[in-house]
């Protein structure tokens, strides 16, 4: 891990990674006034990947101060003039972080406009991993007020997703594991209330505090974003590790596609492509883009493309499942295998080997002989 230095401010960072990528870590020197520090992190976030863990020298020898920003994510704060016994421990505990570094993999799906079935795919790519993979997955509901996987399968998790994220500065695993709805042996839930009384709009250290307990509990986690280009949700992009962007073959949606990739690809040099989905095709063949015209206008074929079959999706949402639950889908659970593959990262699919208990008691008896 090579971490960046600036020696002049956080301003100086704002305008280093508006046009590049952030690394894991910041060490950023500031003379600033608290009240600055406070405005100039909020920007800071918005240009910085997630993951960036972030320390400040600053001129202020103050617990309040050093308490309120690591409550905005500032991984630590060291008064002026720093020792550099105290530096080299803060850049060694980011390092050695056990935690940060068996995180799972966190995938982040949206549409690329209203209505382009960004959940749906959500909700059976997260199926698909945990099935095939054998693996555990979390597929959590972050659209707050409109959001339909609880509808989806059937299942309500105890508590919300927003009310998970009101109370992310309490969240730890064991209470983590109370909003959870276990769907299967690999699937969960965090869902969401579906009520338009609730706010849409997230704080970002909440979500990063959410996530992180999210992904330290399962392999893959899987995020139902809404159609919603706010500054919580770029956030949440930029944090993914893969982002599923599903549209349909209309001139609108190709638009979006064409804009939203622009728009992330230049904070996104050394991660995955966007996995673009193109979704619906077929079903207003007089009005649609054909295929091979939104192809041509994209630059690149879609990582997926899905038939327009609304029988077989109505019939397992119908009942709460997937499509791979349910029998004459084979032409529709193919490509979301495919997907699953891509975003997961593994070159082939494994299955996790259960033990018996017995076969444990042996593994022990012949480690402690």
């Amino acid at each position: 891990m090579r971490p960046h230095y600036f020696e002049d401010g956080i301003a100086q960072a704002i305008r280093h990674y508006e046009a590049e990528a952030s690394p894991a870590l910041l060490i950023i020197e500031t003379r600033g006034a608290p009240a600055e520090i406070f405005e100039q992190l909020d920007r800071l976030s918005e240009v910085c990947q997630a993951g960036s863990n972030v320390i400040i020298l600053g001129p202020h020898n103050d617990v309040m101060l050093y308490r309120q920003l690591t409550r905005r994510g500032v991984r630590e704060y060291i008064p002026l003039p720093a020792e550099i016994a105290h530096l080299t421990d803060a850049i060694a505990s980011v390092a050695s972080d056990p935690n940060d570094a068996n995180l799972g993999r966190l995938i982040a799906c949206i549409g690329a406009s209203g209505g382009a079935g960004s959940t749906t795919v959500a909700n059976n790519l997260a199926w698909c991993i945990g099935k095939n993979f054998d693996a555990e997955v979390t597929l959590a509901d972050l659209d707050l007020a409109f959001g339909s996987v609880a509808l989806d399968f059937n299942l309500e998790s105890q508590q919300s997703s927003s009310m998970a994220l009101t109370q992310a500065d309490r969240l730890d695993d064991v209470l983590m594991d109370r909003f959870l709805a276990k769907y299967n042996d690999n699937l969960s839930l965090l869902t969401s209330a579906g009520d338009a009384q609730v706010a849409g709009e997230v704080d970002a250290a909440s979500f990063d505090r959410l996530t992180k307990i999210l992904r330290r509990n399962a392999a893959f986690v899987v995020l139902d974003l809404p159609h919603y280009w706010g500054t919580w949700v770029r956030h949440a992009l930029d944090a993914a590790d893969e982002i599923v962007l599903t549209a349909v073959p209309t001139l609108a949606s190709l638009r979006n596609t064409k804009s939203v990739v622009d728009a992330l690809k230049g904070t996104r040099r050394n991660d995955a492509p966007i996995r673009v989905v193109l979704n619906r095709i077929g079903a207003n063949p007089k009005t649609d883009l054909p295929v091979k015209d939104f192809v041509n206008a994209l630059g690149g074929e879609p990582t997926i493309q899905l038939p327009n079959e609304p029988a077989i999706f109505a019939a397992a949402a119908n009942a709460g499942h997937m499509i791979g639950e349910k029998p004459k889908a084979q032409k529709l659970l193919d490509p979301f295998n495919r997907l699953a593959l891509l975003v997961s990262a593994r070159e082939r699919i494994e299955k996790r080997r259960r033990q018996s208990a017995a076969g444990m008691f042996k593994r022990l008896l012949g480690a402690t002989a």
